[in-house]
């Protein structure tokens, strides 16, 4: 008898630890982790918002399949900020913040409206809308020690195009240019009025004349009357800055209808916008030649990798810099609430991200301790030089990531 109970205590622990896990596992889950996406998810800049959402998705698939995060599930909530306007982006904000998120990432979603609605909230805000409207007020109002922009400010476009485009590209390019004239063609939005002003400053400086200085809102269609004024100036460069992708793409095609025939020696550059993949969609092969910036760019380890999983996820190759650049500043909050220990302590995490030091697919990210925006270095985060070519934007400098030599373009006779 004594054996047969030993036997039948045995067979109970075991069932024990056996039928134990399971009852475990149909108990209450962890609490998921709430992560905010205000994004562009409809508008002009919805093709760059699609690749956001995207990142995001797949990186907390990836996460949660590795057991979440300090062992918890994370969840995204995420609300569309359209065209960026202020109304959207603080009636977006206010429903992110009520849902009870601990962290809000976007890759951008407005300049300086944004800032206002997050900042001071407690809950880490980390974003790339590169404008100086969203770094100004974190350096000036210590309440907003939660925002981060994990991206170089606007007029780091101005600076690089003073130095490389006006005294380094031409001689790269083999190309000289026919005088020292300039068109400045702007929108009326602080992203691309600063970077322009700055550029031109700086040109002004460098004994340059400004021919051709004009401000326009979003929209245009007719780019006819300041063809115009760019075919009386004949100036040795054209620069555009207008975050709107069909705005740049109709200017690029009107251009290349205008100088069709009689050609113009110039060189012409935009700020960010050919990145928009809408961009290249609608100017086709009138972009061909075209030089173009950004300071957001695929020039880290593991892109190859991180492409050939999202291939796999999603059935299609990254379109467009924010499928890698999102992933980046969810991957900089998620190491720094890793070493912190901790999701809601957040001055603790805040603390982590202005200390981090992050490898990620667009550089190697370190933050300012005034305004809390990435640093902007070759060997940090870089501006990243483009030029459109059969088809494609090649990398041409810095000469560490380059890909492709310049090509004088083809409007050039």
């Amino acid at each position: 008898m004594g054996v047969r109970k030993l036997h039948r205590g045995l067979l109970l622990l075991l069932l024990g630890l056996l039928v134990l896990p399971l009852l475990a596992s149909c108990g209450p889950q962890q609490k998921p982790i709430l992560i905010g996406a205000p994004i562009p998810l409809t508008g002009p800049y919805a093709s760059d918002g699609e690749q956001m959402r995207m990142a995001l998705e797949m990186a907390i698939e990836e996460k949660n399949a590795a057991g979440g995060l300090l062992g918890r599930p994370l969840k995204l909530v995420v609300g569309d900020v359209g065209g960026l306007e202020a109304e959207k982006i603080k009636a977006v904000g206010e429903r992110l913040l009520g849902a009870g998120v601990d962290a809000i990432i976007t890759g951008y979603d407005d300049g300086g409206v944004d800032t206002h609605t997050f900042g001071g909230r407690q809950v880490p805000y980390l974003h790339c809308n590169a404008m100086t409207l969203c770094t100004q007020p974190v350096k000036e109002n210590p309440d907003y020690w939660n925002v981060f922009q994990y991206c170089a400010n606007e007029v780091a476009y101005g600076v690089d195009a003073a130095e490389n485009l006006l005294e380094k590209i031409p001689q790269k390019m083999g190309w000289t240019p026919p005088n020292t004239r300039i068109a400045i063609i702007k929108a009326d939005y602080a992203y691309n009025i600063m970077a322009a002003d700055r550029f031109r400053d700086l040109a002004k400086e460098k004994g340059y004349e400004i021919a051709v200085d004009e401000v326009t809102q979003f929209g245009v269609v007719e780019w006819g009357p300041i063809l115009s004024k760019i075919e009386a100036a004949q100036p040795a460069y054209v620069t555009f800055w207008n975050l709107d992708p069909t705005d740049a793409a109709r200017f690029m095609i009107q251009f290349r209808q205008r100088f069709e025939q009689t050609g113009i020696n110039a060189l012409v550059f935009m700020q960010y916008t050919p990145a928009i993949p809408e961009f290249l969609q609608l100017a086709g092969k009138a972009a061909e030649g075209l030089l173009w910036v950004t300071d957001v760019a695929t020039i880290g380890p593991g892109v190859a990798e991180y492409a050939a999983r999202w291939q796999k996820r999603f059935g299609e190759p990254p379109k467009a810099v924010y499928a890698y650049a999102t992933r980046d500043g969810f991957d900089i909050w998620v190491k720094a609430v890793e070493q912190a220990g901790c999701v809601d302590c957040y001055k603790k995490v805040a603390d982590n991200i202005r200390s981090i030091t992050h490898q990620g697919f667009c550089g190697t990210y370190k933050f300012t301790q005034d305004d809390q925006s990435v640093i902007p270095a070759e060997d940090l985060v870089p501006v990243v030089w483009h030029q459109i070519w059969e088809g494609e934007s090649r990398i041409v400098d810095p000469p560490r990531y380059k890909q492709f030599d310049y090509q004088i373009p083809p409007w050039i006779k």
